[in-house]
């Protein structure tokens, strides 16, 4: 190809993107300085109200002295920020351009009365502008009149303040509580069990402590991450959505599965506190819960729900074992396929089970170091060793340490089934009678194929892992593993 040729290639290239480009642009509009104003100037001090109409539902917003309602469909606290920002955009709108006054085009600007979103402007009954709100398009935002066939561009307002349904507007909070203020915390649940805490004043590294005031369950040590989790998920709690018309019986809240209290210390002046009810499920994810006080009954998703849904059994120490891997002398599986046996000597882990196995120490530490402060993730709902899979577990794992007796097992924990949501296992440890679940990636870790150990064999590390999992806190299972989903509650 000659110098020509390539120059001419390279001109009709770039002609041929800036038509493409012209075609995707608004048609070459006149100034709104050419027109009337087809929208007047507002002031957002004189606006009363808005009317926001986003396919067939109308929200009304009411507005005075900086703090918002909502006023239709139904009466609730609106979203401060998102109800002020409506208001005051309005006041920043300018317009600049008329793309176009065909009708044809409305509905490809969005302004057209199925896909646009309809605002009108008051003050108290006189109407202080009334459009269409359509896409944005380059640096402004299509708008229309209501009731004209004129498409104009504007800048200072975006759809994104006005597309919202009619849930959208209204204040999603169920319980907003100072943080600091929070030293109590009681928990009755509908079998009877209940569960006082008192904050101690202290502080255990981040975390306070806690400690047990009533319990119709014995604790005899305290998993402190759960009331700490309680006070924190309570300081700031949003629904998902509102469940307007249910009644108290088909939420599931009369009576409520779960009865949650915050609240300031006992004798403090103020004595603040609040309440909320647990209820039933709708569906497999979402959940019925309300406020004791107060009519509203909100959805919450499962997982936000499940730092609060603690029953009195909850708050009981978690831990499975607790034996840092210097400290380990053996490990032995007994799982199938998937048994093994590793004795430690000196600094080197050799195989005594299957016999003549050759391993690379080095897949032992991942292995070795799960052991440091193992703790389930919660309890079974269902206590019964057999119907979880534990009268004939599918696994057993041992592990003897230093300074022990030798012969009886520092730590032995029996794997049953998974749980519905395949996420964990239902586990048990021979130091309690309790059922726990226990996150599956990490006991998988364990149960690995002894070939899997072998020098030059594939690393096993990361099996059974979610993906993309992040690292877990410490405390909150194998420390340097990645964090899976907790099991929902309900």
């Amino acid at each position: 190809m000659n110098r020509k040729t390539g120059t001419a290639l390279g001109i009709f290239v770039a002609l041929a993107a800036l038509a493409l480009f012209a075609l995707r642009q608004p048609e070459k509009g006149e100034r709104a300085a050419d027109h009337p104003h087809p929208i007047p100037k507002l002031d957002p001090a004189e606006i009363t109200s808005l009317e926001v109409t986003k396919g067939s539902a109308t929200t009304t917003l009411k507005g005075q002295a900086g703090k918002y309602r909502v006023t239709a469909p139904v009466a609730y606290a609106a979203d401060e920020a998102i109800a002020k920002a409506a208001f005051e955009d309005l006041g920043k709108m300018d317009i600049s351009d008329l793309v176009t006054d065909q009708k044809t085009k409305q509905a490809e600007f969005e302004v057209d009365d199925k896909s646009g979103v309809r605002v009108v402007a008051k003050h108290d009954d006189r109407v202080l502008a009334d459009l269409v709100i359509g896409k944005s398009v380059g640096a402004g935002t299509m708008v229309r009149p209501s009731g004209k066939d004129e498409t104009w561009r504007a800048s200072g307002i975006t759809r994104y303040a006005y597309d919202k349904s009619p849930a959208d507007w209204r204040d999603k909070s169920i319980v907003t509580f100072p943080m600091a203020d929070a030293a109590r915390i009681e928990v009755m649940a509908n079998d009877g069990s209940k569960i006082a805490l008192q904050k101690t004043g202290t502080k255990e590294g981040k975390d306070e402590k806690w400690e047990v005031t009533q319990s119709s369950l014995k604790i005899e040590k305290l998993d402190a991450a759960v009331p700490n989790s309680i006070a924190s998920a309570m300081a700031s709690w949003k629904t998902n959505d509102f469940a307007d018309g249910v009644t108290l019986a088909e939420a599931g809240l009369a009576p409520p599965s779960l009865t949650v209290t915050l609240g300031t210390k006992a004798g403090d002046k103020d004595n603040k506190s609040v309440t909320v009810l647990i209820g039933g499920k709708k569906g497999e994810d979402q959940v019925y819960v309300k406020k004791a006080d107060a009519p509203q009954i909100f959805l919450v998703k499962k997982y936000n729900l499940e730092r609060i849904n603690k029953r009195p059994m909850e708050f009981r120490d978690k831990t499975l074992c607790d034996v840092a891997a210097a400290d380990l002398t053996e490990i032995a599986v007994n799982a199938g396929d998937r048994s093994y046996t590793l004795v430690k000597g000196g600094a080197d882990w050799k195989a005594t089970k299957p016999a003549k196995l050759e391993i690379d120490s080095s897949k032992v530490t991942p292995i070795a170091g799960g052991f440091k402060d193992w703790k389930g993730n919660g309890f079974a709902d269902d206590q019964s060793l057999k119907n979880n899979g534990l009268a004939k577990p599918k696994a057993v794992i041992s592990i003897k340490a230093k300074g022990g007796s030798g012969k009886a097992p520092a730590c032995q924990i029996r794997v049953g089934d998974e749980t519905k949501d395949k996420i964990n296992y239902y586990v048990a440890s021979a130091r309690t009678a309790d059922v726990y679940t226990a996150p599956k990636w990490a006991v998988d870790r364990i149960l690995i194929k002894p070939d899997e150990l072998k020098k030059g064999a594939a690393a096993a590390a990361g099996a059974g892992m979610p993906p993309g999992a992040g690292m877990m806190p410490p405390g909150a299972g194998m420390p340097g593993m990645p964090m899976a989903a907790r099991p929902p509650r309900h």
